[in-house]
Order: structure tokens, then sequence, then C-alpha cells
């Protein structure tokens, strides 16, 4: 099958590049060129009017929406920029298409409000944050399009494959490594799903005979705090804690407004295609796992 990943230059859409090119032919778009990028790669601005290029290139049969800004500050102050990236350029997909592309579009737990904990695909969303709202608008375009689609909501974590990049899982490391003290929240909860098991999960998803076209909630099945995440995270790499300080996320007024509780209730989605999502334990080995394998490497 032709599968088209955006935001391959990015965390997950690197990795899901890799993996479904196991199976697939794979067309890979990112917002810049970088050393590790795949074959069948090409640079595309989401900002751009028209994706017909990309399409006539790739002529895909599923796309992989996994391109998005994630920087909560950076979306509070860049709105308009927001909305294009992560909700607007669902619907330039569905314009640039026939309606035999199916979408699946990555979404977020920042769609729902604090107030909900688990919070499940039945309950209202309610973001409280410009980057929610924009992942908000593209589940919109993705319901409206008229074609077999997915939408997953999820929390991951992971290594990026771009070495011009790094994420949360990265900066615990690497603050380790460097003997640099961090502040990790102890008020925030979540239940993280780590990107390879992610990519399992999409890739069971593109064999489905019958597409869902639902939303879907596909994370870990514990929930831990940030802080709680990361300490667990070193010992799990036998890397030195002591560079972890407990904070409160309420003690930081200049930052863009997250929820405390970031859990998703993944039981429908276990439930019904009789998945089994990891514990936290096998996301911290499964880092793990490639962490060691990114080391012999290097």
């Amino acid at each position: 099958m032709r599968v088209l990943i955006t935001g391959v230059s990015g965390m997950l859409g690197a990795t899901l590049a890799t993996m479904l090119a196991k199976e697939h032919e794979v067309f890979g778009t990112g917002n810049s060129n970088y050393d590790e990028q795949p074959k069948n790669y090409k640079v595309l601005d989401l900002n751009s009017e028209n994706y017909q290029d990309i399409i006539t290139w790739s002529k895909p049969e599923i796309i992989v929406l996994s391109g998005a800004l994630t920087n909560g500050n950076y979306c509070n102050n860049n709105p308009d920029e927001a909305f294009s990236i992560n909700g607007i350029s669902v619907k330039k997909f569905a314009e640039a298409t026939n309606k035999n592309v199916k979408f699946i579009y990555i979404s977020t737990d920042a769609v729902f409000p604090s107030a909900l904990h688990l919070a499940k695909e039945t309950d209202c969303v309610f973001p409280e944050n410009v980057y929610g709202k924009s992942k908000e608008l593209g589940e919109f375009f993705t319901k409206l399009s008229d074609r077999e689609f997915c939408i997953i909501r999820t929390t991951i974590v992971g290594l990026n494959l771009n070495s011009k990049k790094a994420g949360f899982v990265e900066w615990i490391i690497n603050a380790s490594k460097k003997a640099e003290e961090i502040s990790l929240f102890d008020d925030v909860v979540f239940n993280p799903i780590s990107i390879w098991e992610l990519g399992e999960e999409i890739k069971h998803i593109i064999s489905l005979k019958d597409f869902p076209n639902e939303i879907v909630h596909i994370s870990g099945t514990e929930i831990v705090t940030k802080y709680e995440f990361g300490m667990e995270l070193l010992k799990r790499l036998n890397l030195d804690t002591t560079t972890i300080k407990s904070g409160l996320i309420s003690s930081f007024k200049d930052r863009a407004k997250r929820c405390n509780d970031q859990t998703l209730n993944c039981n429908y989605y276990q439930e019904k295609y009789k998945r089994k999502l990891p514990k936290l334990a096998d996301t911290l080995q499964t880092i793990n796992q490639y962490y060691e394998a990114d080391k012999i490497r290097k």
C-alpha cells in the first residue's frame, strides 16, 4: 500500500516512516531536510497553498497526518500558524485527494480540559490552549473530509531519529549526562505510550479490512506524574537521577496553559479492536531498547 506520512522530520513521523516501510511503499514529508531522512522524502511547508505536487509524487492510498506544531508557547504566540499547520492542512489534503484516500490523524490529549480524568472518546472536548484548539480543528476537518478515517488521540514519548531535534525524553537524558539540574512536574499526570508502540497500533489499523471511521484513544495503561516518569526512565537507563527535582506546573506563569491531568481512557480501543496496550514498564523497556541500539550505532 502507498502511504504518505507528514511530519517525517519529527519524532513520531520519522519512526513511522521506518516502521511502515517494512510492509508498505512509504513517502514522507517534513519541514526541513536532515541527514537521517529516509528515501522518498520531500520538504513540504504545511502552510503552502497547494499540496498537489506532493500528492502527484506520492499517489497515496493512506495519509498519516502526524506533522504538527506541538510547542505550546510557540502556538500561543503564533496562533495563525498553529491553526494552519495543525488544522487547515487537513482540509488542504482533502481538497488535493479523492475520497478513496484514507486519513489517519494524530491528535492529542490537549483537546480536553484539566477537569477530566481518563478522558473517553465520548467526552466533550474543551481545549485550554491554542495547541489543543488547533488539533480540535484538525479533528473537525478529518471528520468533515467525506472519506474513511481514524483520529488517534495519544500522548507519546520517544527518541528522535533526526539528530537535529530533541524531545522530552532526550532532555531528561541529556540533563543527567551533563549533570544539569532540571525540574519535572509532580502535579501533572499522564499515561504515555512510546512512539514504537503507537507505531505498532497504526500498523494494525492500516491492516484492518474495515477502517475505524471514528476517534480512538491509544496510550499507555498506567498513570504517572512527569516527575515519576523522569525518575523511572533514568533508573531504567542506569543514569543518575539526582539531576531531577520535583516541581509544580502551577509555579510557571510565563508558559502556555497546559492541563494538569493529561490522562486518556483507552479501554474502548483495547476492547473493540482486541489490542493490549503497554504498561509503563513496557514503555520504559522499549525506550531503553532503542536507546541502547543508538549508543551502539554511535
